[in-house]
């Protein structure tokens, strides 16, 4: 325990007076936090503009389209065909499409169901989410139009009797229907992997370099296990109170769905923060100069973004990526945070993700164990 708590000592002394650890973790942590989600703060989707395809013409659907137009979601910009209208949404003038097909206003009056058609483009999820809602919204206005024709229509149709849908739109996870609250949450544990991966790397490769160097200090000579248990817990002292920042203080700042359990919160996150520093430990030991790891990390980090499967769907992932992705403890903290902060989730729902951090954890350990152990103490 002597040696363990000196190793302790040893190591923190050699990350806060490393200048280029020191600047990934307050500049890739703390600036970082703020810098990220400025350019989006006040980025809420609003007044989209379509096209109307109006192969009706009918009193009805004018309704229709001028209560369209009147959503504080919606600029009919055009009035035009269905093929110029697709020729508007190729070139991105427009990003969606109301069609009223003919016989509109017929099938409302007859008691028939009345088909409207909504095209959006998809390539843009709150673009398109937001036509969505904004037409939805002016349809169900019409109900009530649509209740009185058709009484006009039937005398032995009783208004009183009939089912008028109310439809409201209640994002659960995302109250302001932006990008910051979509993706910010997620980004904030992609940060604190990346900079922890880095930090340990840049150490590890450090002391690496030095060896080779023939400078021999404390890593040559003390236990491979308790230098990696130091080093782990080293990461930990520090990174305990960043996460606390992320998951508090920035979270309440940007209005962040927090769901959690504090408890459980806690041990997810140190079970995170064991296993990322687990995993950094071990790519740092596996190469000689302290460049290296940061270099890659860097590289890779666009890549691995995009197959967390929070940005990009996790269906059209190829399976090799995948199977890539599950040695890296980046996939299950996404997933388990996410679960468990953002959606509500009880914890036994993220245990699978909880043991696959474990796991890892004690893998990329025994790794590194033997990387030390044959990088220094064999020789």
């Amino acid at each position: 325990m002597i040696k363990l708590f000196d190793t302790i000592i040893r190591e923190l002394k050699t990350i806060l007076t490393n200048f280029s650890i020191l600047t990934i973790i307050i500049g890739g942590n703390i600036i970082y936090a703020f810098f990220y989600p400025s350019p989006y703060l006040n980025d809420i989707v609003v007044k989209q503009n379509i096209a109307v395809v109006d192969d009706d013409n009918t009193s009805l659907s004018r309704k229709f389209i001028f209560s369209a137009n009147a959503s504080p979601k919606i600029n009919i910009k055009y009035s035009t065909n269905m093929q110029d209208a697709i020729n508007l949404i190729t070139k991105q003038e427009i990003h969606g499409i109301l069609y009223i097909p003919n016989g509109f206003e017929k099938d409302s009056i007859l008691m028939s169901s009345p088909n409207v058609y909504y095209i959006a483009d998809n390539s843009y999820f709150f673009i398109h989410s937001t036509i969505i809602e904004g037409l939805n919204n002016s349809s169900h206005e019409l109900n009530l139009n649509i209740k009185l024709m058709q009484t006009l229509y039937d005398k032995h149709i009783n208004l009183e009797n009939k089912n008028i849908v109310d439809w409201k739109f209640i994002p659960l996870f995302n109250e302001s229907i932006g990008y910051l609250n979509y993706v910010i949450a997620a980004i904030l544990i992609f940060i604190l992997h990346q900079t922890l991966v880095m930090s340990c790397g840049i150490l590890c490769g450090m002391q690496n370099q030095q060896f080779y160097q023939g400078k021999i200090s404390y890593f040559c000579e003390i236990n491979p296990f308790l230098l990696i248990s130091a080093r782990i817990i080293s990461f930990c002292i520090i990174y305990i109170p960043l996460f606390l920042f992320y998951f508090g203080f920035i979270y309440n700042l940007y209005n962040i769905t927090t769901l959690a359990n504090y408890i459980e919160i806690i041990i997810f996150g140190m079970a995170f923060i064991i296993s990322t520093s687990s995993f950094g430990v071990f790519l740092g030991s596996v190469f000689n100069r302290m460049e290296y790891v940061p270099q890659i990390v860097l590289v890779m980090s666009m890549p691995l973004l995009f197959a967390l499967g929070f940005i990009w769907p996790v269906e059209m992932i190829p399976e090799w990526i995948k199977f890539f992705m599950w040695f890296i403890p980046i996939t299950p903290s996404i997933d388990g945070f996410l679960k468990l902060n953002q959606m509500g989730a009880d914890f036994l729902l993220i245990q699978e993700d909880f043991y696959h951090l474990i796991f890892l954890g004690i893998l990329y350990m025994l790794l590194s164990y033997l990387n030390i152990y044959f990088r220094f103490h064999k020789k």
